[in-house]
């Protein structure tokens, strides 16, 4: 989109310079700003008497003759800055349309926004700020419910089909007059519906067509990931996923009770099921626990050609599945409810994904800019890989240049890594950033401010 922007503002200021971009679809004719007589063609001022006979050496530019392009644009330019000199309201023109690109451009980029992923999860101007005190309320226990009742008087047995914008929703056929769509779901924004019915004749009519602008403030804050908290106090929040693998668990929880550190980890319901002691020791040394869905799933198709849009099997039923049983398995087994965040697998969302989480009272907690750790790459032929200490001297060098207050570090539970482990330096990289001033803190108590 830059790119463009920039090629339209190029082509304005090329036609202010130079006029029309083609040459010869013109009558050989010219008029110069302000003048009420046509300027008659230069024809043949610019060739040599050799160059007169010869009519491949005749160049038609501007609507004019000339012995080559070179010729030409010395011409036009000299032209334009004898009119621009000696108009003050030609003047006025070339900046007026300068500045209105300028500002084009600037309205126009401002409004970017950068999509989530692997390592560009968000850059720190996507920063909320903490919440009121008192607004942080256990959601998953008050679920949004945007859902109602249709009823609609018609004759008996009619076939009524409902759309909701623009998409088929439910067909049924009416015994009675009396009729009704019942638990239509409403999404946020405006909601369009139209109601046909099919004839016992096969006549297609329309029943019933309106909108119904939904809101919920509530669901208007959970829609909005947070990436990092805006605070000029120095504390961050360092972060764990978990997923299928639990190599290195034990030995991270040791150096987060050897620091006293209290994260938040984020559990897949694999993990749950499959390392009971591990979960265990995670309450038990005081880490709080998010949802990261039940079997790290992919979401959207950023993997397969680079768009943000939903995976053909994702659908507001297969997120609610993956949020809801992953709950369930955390309450059945330890008789505590996840908390109301959760991490999608790859960082992988959209405004839909994070619609019908929101429904179930969950917020999405991503993790800042340049702060995924890329513990999870085990190659150490890839470009990404990083060793022990590279990730611990990460961390430190982007300290050193932009500081890391309220931000939020991700790393992972588990390693497919056969040596040189990530949580080696885990130790030495918390020692440093405390010796610096900072303060580890678990996302709720960063989002409290």
């Amino acid at each position: 989109m830059k790119v463009t922007l920039a090629i339209v503002f190029l082509a304005g200021v090329l036609i202010v310079v130079f006029g029309s971009p083609i040459a010869g679809e013109m009558p050989v004719k010219d008029f110069q700003f302000g003048s009420p007589e046509p300027i008659l063609p230069m024809s043949f001022a610019h060739m040599d008497h050799a160059q007169e006979n010869c009519i491949d050496c005749h160049h038609n530019y501007f609507h004019h003759i000339f012995c080559s392009l070179k010729c030409a644009v010395k011409w036009r330019i000299t032209d334009w800055l004898s009119v621009f000199r000696n108009s003050k309201e030609f003047g006025w023109l070339v900046g007026l349309i300068v500045l209105s690109n300028i500002v084009m451009y600037n309205l126009i980029t401002s409004n970017f926004e950068q999509p989530p992923g692997r390592e560009n999860a968000a850059d720190d101007s996507m920063a909320v700020y903490p919440s009121p005190p008192g607004f942080i309320i256990d959601s998953l226990r008050q679920a949004v419910q945007g859902r109602f009742r249709i009823d609609v008087q018609t004759q008996a047995g009619m076939v009524l089909t409902l759309a909701h914008n623009g998409r088929f929703v439910e067909s049924l056929l009416s015994q009675s007059e009396k009729f009704s769509f019942d638990d239509v779901i409403l999404e946020n924004g405006n909601n369009h519906f139209t109601i046909w019915g099919l004839t016992d004749m096969g006549q297609s009519i329309l029943v019933d067509s309106f909108s119904i602008v939904y809101r919920s403030p509530r669901l208007e804050y959970l829609l909005k990931p947070v990436y990092r908290i805006r605070t000029s106090e120095k504390k961050l929040a360092l972060t764990f996923d978990g997923g299928s693998n639990n190599k290195g668990t034990q030995n991270i929880l040791k150096i987060l009770r050897d620091h006293d550190l209290k994260c938040t980890m984020f559990l897949t319901g694999q993990f749950i099921e499959n390392y009971t002691d591990l979960v265990l020791q995670i309450i038990k040394d005081g880490h709080e626990i998010a949802n990261h869905s039940l079997n790290h799933p992919h979401f959207t198709n950023v993997e397969v050609n680079g768009q943000n849009s939903s995976r053909d099997y994702v659908n507001r039923s297969f997120l609610h599945h993956q949020l809801n049983v992953t709950d369930s398995l955390f309450y059945k087994r330890y008789q505590k409810r996840l908390l109301p965040y959760w991490r999608a697998p790859y960082g992988e969302i959209n405004h839909e994904i994070l619609f019908w989480a929101a429904e179930l009272g969950y917020r999405h907690i991503g993790w800042s800019y340049r702060c995924d750790s890329w513990d999870w790459v085990a190659e150490k032929n890839s470009d990404l890989y990083r060793s022990a200490e590279q990730i611990k001297d990460h961390f430190l060098n982007l300290e050193e240049k932009n500081g890391l207050s309220g931000k939020i570090i991700l790393m992972h539970l588990g390693s497919e890594r056969e040596n040189d482990f990530p949580y080696l330096t885990l130790s030495d990289l918390i020692t440093a950033l405390k010796n610096r001033g900072y303060t580890f803190m678990q996302v709720s108590q960063l989002l409290k401010g």
